[in-house]
């Protein structure tokens, strides 16, 4: 009997610790999926809101009617496609049927390519300009018969958002797809005194369901806060010059410095004014908090400008003109070039006309 207790022994002890390296393993396993429920890295793009002690994730109410206050008869809304990517314009819809139920026309410019107009003809027939952010780069003779516009007293607003290159978003181009800035949109907003910070901005203390949807607020009261407590903007990138209109809340984070701070992403100088998102155009944004409120604003400044002289921009469009072209008071070149007569139809001022034709 002392024999095969003895024989036992080892067999015992081996059964033994075969049941506590198992059981190790099953707390193991139970541990690292526990620890896999932190804060998701910034580098995911689309990642769900989630629990912590320090996040508080408060959705915006969504309510309300976009309309403006102010009357857009006969102006005339020109928006720029020609040198913006894949825009989706289904998404434009709302922007489109607001102006254009309230008195404007509204025609799209394709550029030269496709037929249409070329950009400084469409800039002369137009009281202002929507540029979506641009992907191929605007001529010098462009660029030179957007500065006339706008000091003629032409309205413009620039919208941008990280360049295109991941698999998820919510902007008028689509997907976004990384988090630079698109290059060709630099030199028109350096123009008017404004730049864009790289990368995007979220916020994973205080969001609205997901940590890349950020609030921002008034700086003060203007035209553009008006009505506006609290709007909400999806990976929207910092706006720099200009008299900022709305910044983000505190603990806000850029992703490429990784700082917290506040971020201005609504700024205007003078006649243009720069949004640091297209998403608040869409349908899904437009109602969020008060995002329907600011985009009205926005529209109402689009038609409040008075253009002087009406045709402006005259001057020769890229390829056209020689060294001796230039833009009336740039002090360049060696004379103006007479514009060309406009051979667009006058529209009623409810038609919204797609291309320049």
């Amino acid at each position: 009997m002392a024999a095969d207790s003895s024989r036992s022994s080892p067999v015992i002890r081996a059964g033994f610790f075969i049941g506590i390296l198992v059981l190790s393993v099953i707390v193991g396993t139970v541990a690292i999926g526990g620890g896999a429920q932190s804060a998701p890295d910034v580098s995911q793009v689309n990642a769900p809101s989630f629990n912590s002690g320090e996040s508080v994730a408060t959705p915006a109410g969504e309510s309300g009617d976009l309309s403006m206050s102010a009357d857009a008869s006969e102006k005339v809304v020109v928006i720029d496609v020609a040198h913006a990517g894949d825009i989706d314009r289904e998404a434009l819809t709302p922007l489109v049927s607001t102006l254009t139920e309230n008195g404007a026309t509204v025609r799209y410019h394709v550029g030269e390519r496709q037929s249409g107009s070329p950009f400084n003809e469409s800039l002369r027939s137009a009281d202002a300009l929507v540029v979506l952010g641009a992907e191929q780069r605007y001529t010098e003779s462009e660029l030179n018969g957007l500065s006339a516009f706008s000091d003629a007293g032409g309205r413009v607003l620039l919208l941008n958002e990280p360049s295109q290159a991941s698999p998820v978003g919510f902007g008028l181009f689509g997907p976004i797809r990384s988090d630079s800035v698109t290059k060709p949109m630099a030199p028109l907003a350096s123009q008017y005194g404004f730049s864009y910070g790289n990368g995007y901005l979220y916020n994973m203390h205080e969001y609205d369901t997901n940590y890349q949807n950020v609030y921002a607020t008034p700086t003060g009261d203007t035209e553009l806060t008006e009505g506006v407590d609290r709007a909400v903007f999806y990976a929207a990138i910092p706006v720099q010059g200009g008299d900022t209109a709305l910044t983000t809340t505190e603990q806000t984070t850029l992703s490429k410095t990784r700082r917290q701070d506040t971020y201005g992403v609504v700024s205007r100088s003078g006649n243009v004014v720069t949004v640091g998102d297209t998403s608040v155009f869409t349908q899904e944004f437009l109602y969020r908090a008060d995002n329907e409120q600011l985009v009205g604003n926005l529209l109402d400044f689009l038609v409040t400008g008075e253009k002087s002289p009406a045709d402006a921009p005259q001057t020769a469009e890229s390829g056209e003109s020689g060294p001796g072209g230039s833009l009336p008071g740039t002090g360049m070149g060696g004379g103006t070039v007479p514009s060309e007569p406009d051979s667009t139809p006058a529209p009623e001022p409810n038609e919204t006309m797609m291309p320049d034709e």
